[in-house]
């Protein structure tokens, strides 16, 4: 028995659309968009020219639109299928009762145009349908259509939007399902796949249960937003507010906005940093001090070497200001000289400014 070594293949493999792609918010949202915009401009031409023959006016709009070339998007016996359908699908959308009589007749002839011109006879043969869904109170109504357009600047469409119709039903093109309120159409709703990009974030659901391992991009992306948001509500619902207890060290005339909120702030601190200082009348309070200040002063000395590894920190630092200042600041503190004696407490008041 002969065997055949394993060997790569002679030729790549064709990139295929998926039939999820037609079915997707990315497709279903720009098809309907260059919808509208050929209702729009056949709208504008029919308003500008009164054609006799309404219907070779469309024809015309439709090939200069390049619309004679989606035929040709998708080859694919699989996905061609649903990219028919979900194209034929959102022409009969614009034919509802619900829209404009005139928006109809040119989505019927958007529809019309688009079921017979599917290539035939081709090679290879391209993949072409013969019957199209449509519910029953869709159907009926699109039966109607023709009495609808009986304005003055509608009766030109009249004759052609009958003629696609008895054409259409002759050849049984509508293969006619249950009611629309039922759901009958496959899929249900479009576009049934939502694409979301970095800047579409759906808002997290801060009660979920947290998720096993290392969060991804997009839950941190959503958490950022989340917080975003809750802060923007925040100062959006505290600006111009007043506390309600007088008494309160943080009470502020109601005309105030936050730049008040944040000098009572500092105002506040700075008092109770004074009562603090004040209150120091022992050495084991004094020690307590110190140890802070040193505490202070390792955690900035270790950032600085980190941000100096990264490369990111300038050699020509102010010896007034930084790291410098902070440990001058200490040192005033431990030798109790100077006139600000609160150390790294006292660096808005001017410690550590003075060469030791």
């Amino acid at each position: 028995m002969a065997t055949i070594a394993p060997a790569p293949s002679g030729s790549r493999g064709e990139v295929i659309l998926q039939p999820a792609y037609f079915t997707s918010s990315i497709f279903v949202k720009a098809l309907r968009d260059d919808i509208t915009t050929l209702i729009l401009t056949y709208h504008e031409q029919y308003t500008n020219a009164q054609p006799a023959q309404p219907f070779l006016l469309f024809k015309s709009l439709w090939t200069t639109l390049g619309w004679k070339w989606l035929h040709f998007m998708v080859f694919d016996d699989r996905t061609r299928e649903t990219f028919l359908n979900v194209v034929l699908r959102l022409f009969l959308e614009r034919m509802v009762k619900t829209e404009a009589p005139y928006s109809r007749a040119v989505a019927l002839f958007g529809f019309y145009t688009f079921f017979y011109t599917q290539p035939v006879g081709t090679a290879p043969p391209l993949h072409s349908i013969s019957h199209v869904p449509i519910p029953l109170d869709h159907y009926a109504s699109l039966k109607a259509l023709p009495t609808l357009l009986n304005a003055s600047h509608l009766l030109s469409l009249q004759p052609a939007v009958f003629q696609i119709l008895s054409t259409l039903f002759k050849d049984d093109v509508f293969f006619i399902v249950p009611s629309s309120e039922l759901g009958p159409l496959n899929p249900r709703d479009l576009p049934r796949e939502i694409f979301l990009d970095e800047v579409t974030i759906l808002p997290v659901d801060l009660t979920a249960p947290k998720k096993k391992g290392r969060p991804t991009k997009r839950d941190k992306a959503k958490k950022a937003k989340t917080a975003l948001e809750e802060l923007e509500k925040w100062l959006d619902q505290t600006a111009g507010t007043t506390p309600q207890d007088s008494s309160s060290p943080w009470t502020f005339p109601a005309e105030d906005t936050h730049e008040t909120v944040t000098q009572a702030t500092l105002e506040h601190y700075q008092a109770q940093k004074s009562h603090l200082l004040d209150s120091i009348d022992s050495h084991q309070q004094r020690m307590d001090i110190e140890k802070a200040n040193e505490f202070v002063l390792e955690r900035l000395k270790a950032t600085e070497e980190l941000v100096s590894v990264n490369g990111t920190l300038s050699t020509g630092a102010n010896d007034v200001a930084g790291v410098a200042r902070v440990e001058r600041a200490a040192i005033e503190f431990t030798n109790a000289e100077g006139s600000h004696g609160g150390g790294v407490l006292s660096l808005l008041e001017g410690a550590g400014r003075s060469q030791v």
